[in-house]
């Protein structure tokens, strides 16, 4: 996988995280303060449903569409 180059693109990362917080029922409230931000990520991290909806959403934005499998094209 060509992760470099993908974190070279703010695309990218406007994927990435629009996806976590969206697998993650992330909402405005959670953005307040730091102790209600730490309090959510642990509360995601105890949660195996959210993580795991987490994990298949980075999965989706990293994996190139054009190939089989998880691999990119060799060129």
């Amino acid at each position: 996988m060509h992760l470099k180059k993908r974190m070279k693109n703010p695309w990218f990362w406007v994927g990435l995280v629009g996806v976590v917080l969206t697998a993650t029922g992330a909402n405005p409230e959670l953005f307040t303060s730091w102790e209600i931000l730490v309090q959510e990520i642990k509360a995601v991290l105890c949660n195996p449903y959210l993580l795991g909806t987490a994990c298949l959403a980075i999965l989706g934005v990293l994996v190139d569409p054009s190939t089989n499998g998880i691999l990119d094209k060799e060129k």
